[in-house]
């Protein structure tokens, strides 16, 4: 007979009227051929039949029951509830009218988490694999343990908020906000602050991440008008996935795609002072076009700046300093034009900088770029040796710009000795050393 459907198909989401996973487990036994090879036709009969039916096709992931010496499986099948969910919030960002690109390839890996025989995007296979359960776990504490909210947060704005809501918890299981001893992400260690786990250090329980209260409450996150605009996560010991640092994962985005649900609101990310955080700053970085802050200081991220980096209109704080970060600084800098603070001393920039680029961000008050490989500008007031560009010397001169850090030695600027002994007005760099004219401080290279 034909099973009821766990929920209405949808036309526009034909992926719902396609198997969903469920667990049937079957008595761990030994069995003798014949018996097993009729389980087997019942097992294979009871699938056929699920499918033959077109409002109802379910597929069935047979699981053997685990004896002691048995090794259970590590990935987590999502019951109906947590299906459930699933389409409430693909609904929900169906929905929206006007959304972010990234939310499509979003919903394309929420889809295969709900039904693994949907086909995946190409590029986003990691993005799948490393934060998948953190997906189901997120799924599954909507569904089972955060209905106890409803009793401390108006139905409707329960539903207003449910897309962060998910985010937040996603991003939490994500980065071991606790640890799942059955889950082989590789995680090994809670947060240390605000955690669900009551043994972690927090002011409130109210303010605990995942507490039955409004998720604008939890620690580290502001908001406005029911939206997260602000959300702090530094200094917590967040950990990527299978942070082992050697494989594929180290080019992963630093967090899972579920952060640009944030997107529409987000000012201001701080993810600093987590050493075991590792991955690349996403593309889909320039859709938070109200982004004023993104500190990622003291990381094992690495990759270069995405050039989405620079299309964010209203940044005015981008610190990223003592991380792994390279590539050369784009000549799309420019369009930063709020841009106060760049911070990106000791990572592994390379290159000349932009200086006509940089030239044109007149709001800048500081400026760090030592412990780098940046090479001699070629317009640099004619100093062959000098690191800096004149351009950004003249903001110094005659902007806002205060602070001046990079590689070069007092004293390496002087003037050009002329034939007969005597001292010429022009400077010249002494050879061998990288040189500033105008930096406010030096850092010497070995």
């Amino acid at each position: 007979a034909a099973a009821t459907p766990l929920f209405p198909c949808n036309p526009t989401l034909s992926f719902l009227c396609t198997p969903s996973i469920l667990t049937m487990k079957l008595p761990h036994r030994k069995t003798n051929t014949s018996s097993s090879l009729l389980t087997s036709l019942y097992i294979l009969s009871l699938t056929v039949s699920r499918w033959s039916h077109p409002s109802a096709r379910q597929s069935f992931h047979v699981v053997a029951a685990a004896t002691p010496n048995d090794a259970s499986p590590t990935t987590t099948t999502l019951d109906e509830p947590s299906i459930s969910m699933a389409n409430r919030l693909l609904l929900q960002i169906e929905n929206t009218t006007t959304r972010p690109k990234s939310w499509n390839d979003l919903v394309n890996v929420m889809k295969y988490t709900v039904d693994q025989q949907q086909q995946v995007h190409v590029g986003f296979e990691d993005e799948v694999h490393n934060y998948g359960e953190a997906r189901r776990r997120a799924l599954r504490w909507l569904s089972r343990e955060d209905t106890s909210s409803l009793s401390n947060i108006p139905q409707h704005e329960y539903d207003e908020g449910l897309l962060q809501r998910y985010a937040l918890a996603t991003i939490y299981f994500a980065t071991g906000g606790d640890v799942d001893d059955n889950s082989s992400s590789g995680i090994t260690t809670n947060w240390n602050r605000c955690s669900q786990n009551k043994q972690t250090i927090c002011e409130s329980d109210e303010e605990r991440y995942l507490s039955p209260y409004s998720h604008l409450n939890w620690d580290g996150i502001n908001g406005k008008n029911g939206y997260v605009t602000w959300l702090d996560l530094s200094g917590r010991d967040l950990q990527s996935s299978n942070n082992d640092g050697t494989s594929s994962n180290k080019y992963l985005n630093f967090l899972p795609m579920e952060l640009t649900l944030l997107s529409p609101s987000l000012e201001l990310l701080w993810l600093h002072e987590n050493t075991s955080l590792y991955g690349t700053i996403p593309q889909y970085i320039g859709e938070f076009k109200s982004l004023l802050s993104l500190s990622l200081y003291k990381t094992s991220l690495s990759g270069t700046i995405p050039e989405s980096l620079y299309e964010l209109p209203k940044l005015t704080s981008l610190r990223m300093y003592k991380s792994n970060f390279g590539g050369s600084i784009s000549s799309s800098v420019s369009k930063l034009s709020e841009l106060k603070w760049l911070w990106i001393h000791e990572n592994r920039f390379e290159g000349v900088l932009p200086g006509e680029s940089l030239g044109m961000l007149k709001s800048l008050e500081g400026v760090t770029l030592h412990g780098n490989q940046f090479d001699a500008s070629a317009s640099s007031e004619g100093l062959a040796g000098n690191i800096i560009p004149s351009s950004l010397c003249n903001l110094k001169e005659n902007g806002n710009l205060k602070h001046l850090w990079t590689d070069c030695e007092k004293g390496s600027v002087v003037p050009a000795d002329a034939e007969d002994g005597t001292s010429k007005s022009e400077l010249v760099v002494k050879e061998g050393v990288k040189a500033c004219s105008c930096c406010t401080k030096c850092f010497p290279t070995e």
